[in-house]
């Protein structure tokens, strides 16, 4: 979003959080808009776009655009520039840990193609949740190869990560994060727990860690609400 845009979606924030623009009210045409805002169309239209993203406008064809919130949805944004910044989520958020139990790898599609010496892997269940939210943003299943799952012994009911405890009890650094983001129909189980409709969109994310020896720490499978949580990419190559 250019300076421009992002200056027009604050005021138009702004107007709406002193009550110049009420929640409920429609806003005039976007040619009239426009036209009274002093922007073109282009510039009203991404400006729209944004506002709708973040929950406080509703565009439908034929009905117009419809002030829904006075402020933007809590959002988590995982800005990611280096490894510092992928691990950011298991930095900022706590894991609400629901469960643990053993499996074995044929039984869980993620684990196909990678070993634990035993065959079996420590599976910990859980959720993420925003500050000052109680609908959790995320359900996250984290998987521990066996040289790591006497970790299960110390979990707490709440830690940042999982990683983090593997980190601190085996003296090691996560050196290696390779993942893939993935849009999916969201299982009824998870929609449940994350406030959505059963099949509706989710984006699911799946992340192998390592240590700095290529060592492999653990497999986490996370499904977030798209609307509460954005991924953003900045590489620069010198």
């Amino acid at each position: 979003m250019t300076i421009l845009h992002q200056q027009l979606v604050e005021a138009i924030l702004m107007e709406v959080q002193s009550g110049k623009l009420r929640v409920g009210a429609k806003l005039p045409p976007e040619a009239d808009y426009a036209s009274e805002l002093g922007v073109s169309r282009s510039t009203l239209r991404l400006a729209f776009s944004e506002l709708e993203r973040v929950g406080v406008l509703q565009r439908k064809k034929r009905a117009g655009t419809t002030i829904i919130a006075d402020r933007p949805k809590s959002q988590f944004n995982m800005s990611t520039t280096g490894l510092h910044e992928l691990l950011s989520l298991g930095r900022d958020t706590d894991l609400a840990l629901s469960g643990t139990t053993t499996v074995q790898a044929d039984a869980v599609s993620h684990l196909h193609g990678y070993d634990s010496e035993t065959g079996h892997w420590l599976e910990i269940s859980g959720t993420r949740t925003l500050p000052g939210e109680a609908k959790p943003f995320n359900s996250t299943r984290v998987y521990v190869p066996a040289r790591y799952a006497g970790i299960e012994h110390v979990l707490k009911q709440s830690e940042p990560s999982v990683f983090r405890i593997i980190e601190e009890r085996f003296d090691l650094a996560v050196g290696r994060v390779s993942q893939s983001a993935q849009a999916i129909r969201c299982p009824a189980d998870v929609a449940e727990v994350i406030g959505l409709e059963p099949d509706a969109p989710a984006l699911q994310i799946v992340a192998q860690l390592y240590d700095r020896k290529g060592i492999l720490i653990e497999i986490s499978v996370a499904i977030f609400d798209p609307n509460r949580f954005q991924l953003q990419t900045d590489v620069k190559v010198d």
